[in-house]
Parts: structure tokens; C-alpha cells; sequence
């Protein structure tokens, strides 16, 4: 009898096999050996088979708590020196893979992955999952025609599902690594010698492909379609239409990008791939006048990164922004993301990240809507008035309130209501040893009642999403500009980069992005908008990288705020500077895997 049997080897890397259950679907694991008619017997069979692509996308936000992510670029900076964003920033990228157990890399890698598994930090990393789930869309595309009880609406949610995927996990591994190879069929002992292509573009064509295939056969809203009604009610994390749309322009941004290009110049674009993305994000646009997502307002932006459970249990944030994340519940785990940014004497977290200045001060500007170094408002003797209104609502600074109730034996506990930052101050470095080191703090992740006081820590949930409106407007914006101009709108999109920009900055109360004929200072303007929307959310490293600005003094240097109690001397100090050569734009292969063929060599510079 022919066993389906998957047999993931050889090819770069270990392509390790990995473990999940769906309810209401196939109950068994890919190391069974399961029977291939048995499998493709029927939509809910094949859907099983699918569901663990899901447990294979990275949870950035919380596969552990203390490597920070969102903290490789400039915007953080972390307190311990074996977190990984230290590694990252002595320039050790080889420590991307874990042989430790420390928990150093695990986002990229992991010895002992168990996908099925409800701590994120011991699931798969990028690199083990991504190869995995790319051979496991192939066997679904290759078998789909075994399958037998299935409707064709059935059929193609499972085929849009495995193309997305088979997308998206390329689309992973080469934000990291760059150039590989398109892997469109299951490899075998005898086939799997592929050569890495001349280009980053080559592949991204390839992933392109896939993305529209899945566009085309991905509901809109699995609740309003036959295939997601056994499942209605918490399909929020299926990929959808809106989902491949997204990422297919993403994936186009990406390559068009100047490091992708192969510029030098860091406003470089391909203006054919800024066109294509552009038409890519405007679809997603198109579905949010229709009504599927929805900006969150600024009284309720909160509800896109935070929520509290009530009694029935966990409500998933994203809000009407939501577009595609990791999915499931891992329960108490999720909050170390927000703790990543407290203080250890708020909430007893010793492992954690300080907004930096230099990216604050540089990014978050003025109300009237220009950068602190263009409005005649900032004030260098006053820094913190009149800033934009996301400053306040993102930002601890000195005095701002951090405990709502400290309960009835207060005692020494007062000195933690009101935020201490300053030289000496009570939440302050070194002053105690958990301290702010910038003299900041960062608010995006946690409501005010998230302290140990007020003690709502045990039932909040704090929710880092792969993708959501505001991103798709930012992205849409670079595009439609590298492509077209600030104000000149494509011609299947009535949306100007001009527009798209002001579109959030009026959302926020900010004055309309300026600068509109001068192409690289306007370019300036779409990356400070992103960098103020996206703050802390884990796209700045890419972003610095795809935008050729690593190399740079002012992206390397993470500083710090020295003020007074009385606020009579503010002076910038610089904490810790990134080491950042050309090799490190793109993270090393793993050795062992480069010397497996000829035609697979390492990055240049490792």
C-alpha cells in the first residue's frame, strides 16, 4: 500500500517534521504514517493537513520574551547583555542559531522545535518552519487532485491556502537571508541540488505568482463562506483574500526596495515592482471601502495591540485593522511583549527594552506635522511639548502616570504612580538596577492597569500581528511614490501617496505630511510616518536594512535622555553603537549548508 510518509531531508537544513491538531479536523500527525487516500479523502482530512502551516508562522511578538525583536533596529535598546539584541547589535549574527538552549536566536532557530507546542519559544524558528511548511503547500498542490469528498468551493480554499503559504514562507526566509532558490515541488534524495538565482527579484516573482493564484481562490471572510462554517466564529486567522493581497504587495515592496535592487542609493527603487505593489495594496484598500477592515480610531487604537478578557474568556486584539497573525491562544505568555517595555519594579521583569531617544527624537515630531528638526515649535529646552499627539499616547516620559491604584498599605509604593525618570529618579539606571537606561519607557503594548498594583497582568493580552491596515496605507504610500510621485494617483486607484499619508496623520490630529516636490525629503516623511505607526511592532530592522541605511552613524547610535528632577539640563548620551558592515545587511546561512553543492554559496562577507 502506498504510505504517506514525509520524508523531510536533505534539504538546506533539516526540513524538521513538526506536530499540531485542529479541532473538527484530521487528528493526526504528518510522523504518522498516514495512508495518502486517507488524507485526501475529504475537505476536512486535507484541512487538518493544512492546519499546522498555521502553528509553523513565527510569532514574533512572544516566541520568548527576553530576544526583543522589535528591538534589532535603533528604536530600543535592551538591558541585558545576553539578550539577543545585544548579539545583534556587536554585529554577531552567527548567533542566530541556538545550540545553547539559552534562547539566543530562537526566532530564527531552534534545536528541539514542537510546533504544537502552547509556549511559542519552543516552537519552530524561520528557518526550520519556513522550509517545512513550503515542502508541506507542495504535497497538497502536487495531491490535490486525490481529493475526492470535496466541493469545489471546498477544493479551492484548500488549494488558495497552500499557495499563500508556499508564498509566505519563501517570502520569510528571504527578508533574512535573501536570495533562495523557488521551491514549486517536494523535493526528493535525488532532486535537490537547486542553485540560488542571480536576483532577490527572480524569486519574488515566483512568490508573486503564488500570492495571486491565492487572491483568487481565498474568501474574503471564511465566516461567509461554506468551507468556515464549521469553524465560524473563530476563523480570524485563516488567511483570506485580504491577507494574499497584502502580502503580495509587501513581497513586491520588498523587492523593489533598494537592497533587494542592489542599489547603493538608499531611494533606489524598481519602479515596475513599486507599480505592481501598489496595484497589489490598492485591493486591499478597495476591501476596506467595503467594509471588511476599518483604521481604528484614535480613541480606540488600543484595541489593535492590547485587550483585558472579560468573563467569557480572551477577546483577540487587532480590532478591525487585524489582516493576519500566528494563531491560537498561549494564554499568560503573550503579556511578556508588553513587559519587554515595562520596569522591572512595575512588574518584576528583568528582561527588558528601553525606547531609545535617537528614535524618538527623530521620529515622533510635532503636532504641526514636522520631524523635530524642521518645525520652528520644538523646543531642544522643553522637548516634550507640543509633540505629536502619538507621542503621548506610545511614550512614558518623566511624570507621566503608570499605576492607577496602589491599593490600601500603599507605604513605599506611592513612588511608583507617577513615572521617575530622571537622573536619580526611582525608575531610573543605574539608580536601580531594572531602570530606564534612555529615560523612556513605551506604553503601545499595556493599558495603565497593567502593574502589579492594579493587577491586571493575569488576564491580558497583548497581540503582535504580521500584518493590519495602518501597514498596508504606509506600504501603499512608499509604493505609489517610488512609482509614481507624491501626488499623482495610478490610474486603477484614485489614492495619491499624499493622500495616504494625510489619511493617518488626520486619524492622529497631526499636520498633512509636507514636502510634496521634493522626492527624497518626502521619501524621508513616508519612513517617519512608518517609523511613528509601526513604533515597536518588529519592522524597523527589516526596514533599515531593505532601505540600505544600516551603514549609517545615525541608525547605529542607540542613546539616551539625561535630565534633571527639575528639568533644567537635557543631554543626549550615547549608550551602546551598533556594529554594521555591508555583510550585515543579510543574516549568515548555516555553514553546513553551504558546502552541501556548488551552487548554493554563503552571503557575502561570512
Amino acid at each position: 500500500m502506498n504510505r504517506f510518509y514525509i520524508k523531510l531531508a536533505g534539504m538546506l537544513g533539516s526540513l524538521l517534521l513538526m506536530t499540531t491538531a485542529c479541532e473538527d479536523y484530521l487528528d493526526k500527525t504528518i510522523e504518522t504514517n498516514l495512508d495518502q487516500e486517507e488524507v485526501f479523502k475529504n475537505f476536512d482530512n486535507v484541512q487538518g493537513f493544512v492546519e499546522e502551516m498555521y502553528a509553523m508562522v513565527v510569532n514574533y511578538g512572544t516566541a520568548t520574551h527576553w530576544q526583543g525583536y522589535m528591538c534589532y533596529g535603533d528604536d530600543a535598546i535592551g538591558n541585558q547583555n545576553w539578550q539577543f539584541d545585544f548579539h545583534i547589535d556587536q554585529g554577531r549574527y552567527w548567533n542566530w542559531i541556538n545550540t545553547g538552549g539559552t534562547g539566543i536566536g530562537t526566532y530564527f532557530y531552534n534545536e528541539n522545535p514542537k510546533t504544537g507546542d502552547n509556549l511559542p519559544f519552543r516552537r519552530a524558528g524561520v528557518w526550520q518552519s519556513s522550509w517545512a511548511g513550503i515542502r508541506k503547500a507542495n504535497l497538497i498542490i502536487e495531491n490535490a487532485n486525490l481529493i475526492v469528498d470535496a466541493t469545489q468551493e471546498e477544493k479551492d480554499v484548500l488549494l488558495g491556502q497552500a499557495y499563500f503559504f508556499r508564498a509566505f514562507f519563501h517570502h520569510e526566509i528571504m527578508k533574512f537571508w535573501g536570495r533562495i532558490p523557488y521551491i514549486d515541488r517536494s523535493l526528493d534524495s535525488e532532486d535537490w541540488e537547486l542553485a540560488r538565482p542571480e536576483t532577490y527579484k527572480e524569486t519574488a516573482l515566483a512568490i508573486d505568482d503564488d500570492f495571486a493564484l491565492a487572491t483568487q481562490l481565498l474568501p474574503a471572510d471564511w465566516d461567509n463562506h461554506p468551507a468556515g462554517q464549521k469553524t465560524k466564529g473563530i476563523n480570524q486567522f485563516r488567511a483570506t483574500k485580504g491577507a494574499a493581497w497584502s502580502f503580495k504587495g509587501k513581497n513586491l515592496l520588498f523587492a523593489a526596495s533598494p537592497l533587494m535592487k542592489g542599489s547603493t542609493d538608499p531611494y533606489d527603487y524598481d519602479q515596475q515592482l513599486c507599480e505592481m505593489a501598489t496595484e497589489a495594496f490598492a485591493e486591499v484598500l478597495k476591501l476596506d471601502e467595503s467594509g471588511r477592515y476599518e483604521l481604528a480610531t484614535m480613541d480606540n487604537y488600543q484595541d489593535v495591540f492590547y485587550s483585558f478578557s472579560g468573563t467569557t474568556g480572551y477577546i483577540y486584539p487587532g480590532s478591525t485593522e487585524f489582516i493576519f497573525s500566528q494563531s491560537g491562544d498561549i494564554g499568560w505568555f503573550p503579556r511578556f511583549l508588553a513587559q519587554g517595555f515595562q520596569i522591572g519594579s512595575h512588574c518584576d521583569q528583568r528582561d527588558t527594552q528601553f525606547p531609545t531617544h535617537n528614535y524618538i527624537h527623530y521620529n515622533f515630531g510635532m503636532a504641526d506635522g514636522l520631524s523635530t528638526e524642521d518645525s520652528p515649535n520644538y523646543d531642544p529646552n522643553n522637548p516634550w511639548e507640543g509633540r505629536d499627539p502619538r507621542f503621548y499616547k506610545w511614550v512614558v516620559v518623566d511624570g507621566d502616570q503608570m499605576v492607577e491604584n496602589l491599593g490600601s498599605a500603599s507605604g513605599d509604593n506611592e513612588v511608583h504612580r507617577f513615572a521617575q525618570l530622571y537622573d536619580g529618579g526611582a525608575h531610573r539606571f543605574p539608580t536601580v538596577d531594572l531602570g530606564s537606561q534612555t529615560g523612556y519607557l513605551s506604553k503601545k503594548w499595556y493599558g495603565l492597569s497593567f502593574n502589579q498594583f492594579d493587577n491586571k497582568i493575569g488576564n491580558y493580552l497583548p497581540f503582535r500581528l504580521h500584518m493590519r491596515l495602518t501597514d498596508v496605507y504606509l506600504m501603499y504610500a512608499e509604493a505609489a511614490h517610488a512609482a509614481y510621485g507624491a501626488q499623482q494617483a495610478p490610474s486603477f486607484y484614485s489614492l495619491t501617496a499624499e493622500q495616504a499619508i494625510n489619511v493617518l496623520r488626520n486619524r492622529a490630529g497631526v499636520g498633512a505630511v509636507q514636502f510634496a516636490s521634493d522626492n527624497q525629503k518626502f521619501m524621508d516623511e513616508i519612513r517617519r510616518e512608518r517609523a511613528v505607526e509601526l513604533s515597536w511592532e518588529g519592522h524597523r530592522w527589516m526596514d533599515l536594512r531593505r532601505w540600505r541605511l544600516g551603514e549609517l552613524d545615525r541608525y547605529k547610535e542607540k542613546t539616551g535622555l539625561r535630565f534633571d528632577e527639575g528639568r533644567t539640563f537635557f543631554q543626549e548620551e550615547v549608550i551602546r553603537t551598533k556594529v554594521f558592515e555591508e555583510k550585515h545587511y543579510w543574516l549568515p546561512f548555516p555553514q553546513n549548508d553551504t558546502q552541501l553543492y556548488a551552487g548554493f554559496g554563503q552571503n557575502p562577507g561570512w
